[in-house]
């Protein structure tokens, strides 16, 4: 597929904006109530948390008052029934006093619990809705990703970040267990090995590492890779480090690309070739996304109800987008883009202002603010 404006101009990232501007909007209608809700609920509890605390500390404050009141009045006293009635008024005082501290402490501790059930429910909720967004609707974003093996099987974590904002997503993957035949095909590895049947002398041994297992891959999502693989029983473990086409081949502690001689028998362009495609593997290659937190200056903007915050900072990519559709096409207030199938057949995709305007307007002030920033206003 190939995506341009109205104009024939290309988009600046091939995708399909107008199903993501749409997509966007949806999300925020689901997003921003639950984000509201969130709020209202936390200031609902935190009054009456509050209320509790304060009842707490005025009936230990009226506690502690009486029982200083009760000795400084029967201070030098030498009459028993003055001291026994003394002993009885702060018995029946401590004693009252605990009881009540018991119920309202309890009470207090079963409201924190219902909060904290309450939000962490709305935040998985937040965190699914925005899932399709964080997925692949954050243009720009630089992205890392690290897999391993856990469990028995390809476990993944993308970390991303963009303009502030950061987030994570546990990923899994096509293949419980991958091979270097699976990922690349098959491959061939120098080592030095003793051979000789009388004098034992070192020679260049060609091993292959076709059906070694993948135990680890660290992609930068640039340039930066770096894959552990080894054979099932764990006897041998390579590992191939590439930073901008150059590499360094490890088996076990030998580094073989510092040997001169190991180095003249490996075969960069198959080197080349498992990197690259280890590249595609962790980008393409996954099964499912789990967004699992997003962060805002360094803190948790689910929790601390920026979901908003981050929306606006999306918005900021998508007005810039829309702005020069808006520029670029041929109908006033129409968003417009067109779309070249392979075959050469040609399609045309768009949304009005008005469209985007009154859809996001039903979401009040927050709505009117997406909008401002998305130029849809």
């Amino acid at each position: 597929m190939k995506y341009t404006f109205q104009d024939s101009t290309e988009l600046p990232l091939q995708r399909d904006f107008i199903q993501d501007l749409n997509n966007f909007i949806e999300m925020a209608k689901k997003v921003l109530p639950l984000e509201n809700s969130a709020i209202e609920l936390s200031e609902e509890e935190s009054e009456e948390i509050s209320s509790l605390e304060s009842r707490i500390a005025g009936i230990e404050s009226f506690s502690k008052d009486i029982q200083q009141y009760v000795d400084e009045r029967s201070k030098g006293a030498e009459n028993k029934e003055i001291l026994e009635c003394r002993n009885a008024v702060i018995d029946v005082c401590v004693e009252t006093t605990n009881r009540g501290l018991k119920e309202l402490n309890q009470k207090l501790e079963q409201i924190k619990r219902q909060s904290e059930s309450g939000i962490y429910k709305i935040e998985q909720d937040l965190l699914n809705n925005l899932k399709p967004l964080f997925e692949s609707g954050v243009y720009g974003a630089n992205k890392t990703y690290s897999v391993s093996m856990a469990d028995g099987a390809l476990r993944g974590l993308l970390k991303a970040s963009f303009s502030g904002m950061e987030y994570s997503c546990d990923l899994t993957y096509a293949h419980d267990i991958l091979t270097i035949r699976e990922a690349y095909g098959e491959l061939l590895l120098p080592t030095w090995t003793k051979s000789g049947i009388i004098y034992k002398e070192n020679k260049v041994k060609m091993m292959d590492v076709s059906e070694y297992i993948i135990t680890s891959i660290n992609y930068d999502g640039n340039k930066h890779v770096d894959v552990n693989f080894e054979n099932k029983k764990g006897e041998h473990k390579f590992r191939i480090v590439s930073d901008n086409d150059t590499y360094q081949i490890y088996h076990g502690d030998l580094e073989i690309t510092s040997d001169e001689t190991l180095l003249k028998s490996v075969k960069v362009d198959d080197i080349t070739g498992l990197v690259n495609d280890l590249r595609k593997y962790v980008e393409m290659f996954i099964k499912t996304h789990k967004l699992t937190q997003i962060l805002l200056d360094g803190k948790d903007a689910v929790r601390n109800n920026e979901v908003f915050d981050c929306l606006k900072l999306i918005a900021e990519q998508y007005g810039d987008i829309v702005k020069e559709s808006l520029e670029r096409g041929y109908v006033k207030n129409e968003i417009t883009i067109k779309i070249e199938a392979s075959d050469g057949t040609r399609t045309e995709k768009y949304i009005t202002k008005e469209e985007s305007f009154d859809q996001l307007a039903e979401l009040g002030s927050e709505g009117l603010e997406l909008a401002s920033i998305l130029g849809v206003d």
